[in-house]
């Protein structure tokens, strides 16, 4: 994943995370899998379930839910590259059967062994080697264990008929940059670098090539208001990749503007985005 930026604790996810929609796809992908995995284990079976780029602890507090709905015992694993993001989420679980380190998915070798679930919520378009990535949960797994990850960074992401909305928003950054910072310039070597979006039979082939058999392949549509596409608008990562090179704070601003005016110039509520939901199962 890319470098963590000074000032991108001024540019977090947190507030987008925040958003109702947000929470309701990702406990529906936690809802799938863990409704697998209660299914898989014995009764009574402690589950152990590691989560990546676990962040403050959104989806992990999902996790520990619906493990506890289900009368599962079990302990969560949070891997998190932010010291700062792992001190916010481990005070907001604290007397809750879950751990939280510091670490990516290069370190889970040393981290985790057979493990019954792997999670990976909103970041796996982020790596620029999935198949390395998805190698290596797969050899954190144990016998039969599951891997679930989402985004809605992938080839169908944009749901027919929002395009209009991305071209929008696109030339009104651009046109906000021109006129308030003529010298920012986006970055075509950075751009080429930045995550590349994968069709949902890619991310398929690339579970299968690492040993991981999908067993669900969903996307799920989502509907995006102006303040949810305002605050992710500000989030350091997505500033990257939707302005390359731009400084974070330029990026920022001119997201946030872009975004208030396709939403006016559109007369629009919301705009319909996709998630993919995949759930795989090591074989």
């Amino acid at each position: 994943m890319a470098a963590t930026p000074t000032i991108a604790s001024e540019y977090t996810f947190d507030p987008f995370a925040r958003h109702q929609f947000y929470r309701d796809v990702n406990q529906s992908l936690v809802r799938r899998a863990i409704t697998r995995l209660d299914a898989i284990l014995p009764a009574g079976q402690a589950a152990h379930v590691v989560e990546l780029a676990s962040g403050t602890g959104a989806v992990t507090e999902l996790i520990v839910e619906e493990l506890e709905r289900l009368g599962r015992p079990g302990r969560v694993t949070g891997v998190e590259p932010s010291d700062e993001a792992v001190a916010i989420a481990r005070q907001r679980l604290a007397g809750q059967p879950v751990e939280f380190v510091q670490g990516d998915v290069d370190d889970l070798a040393r981290l985790i062994h057979d493990a019954d679930a792997a999670f990976f919520c909103n970041a796996i378009h982020l790596l620029p080697n999935k198949q390395e990535a998805i190698d290596k949960i797969a050899d954190a797994l144990a016998p039969h264990g599951l891997f679930a990850c989402n985004s809605s960074f992938y080839n169908g992401a944009y749901v027919p008929g929002s395009e209009k909305f991305y071209h929008l928003c696109t030339r009104r950054a651009l046109g906000w940059l021109r006129e308030h910072h003529p010298d920012a310039r986006t970055s075509r070597q950075q751009k080429a670098q930045a995550m590349q979006w994968l069709t949902p039979e890619q991310y398929a082939e690339i579970c299968e090539h690492a040993g991981l058999h999908v067993v669900e392949s969903e996307q799920e549509v989502a509907k995006m208001s102006l303040r949810s596409w305002q605050d992710i608008g500000r989030y350091w990562l997505f500033i990257e990749g939707a302005l390359p090179g731009v400084p974070i704070p330029y990026g920022a601003d001119a997201l946030e503007y872009a975004a208030t005016a396709a939403f006016a110039e559109l007369g629009i509520e919301y705009v319909p985005r996709a998630w993919l939901q995949l759930v795989a199962q090591k074989v």
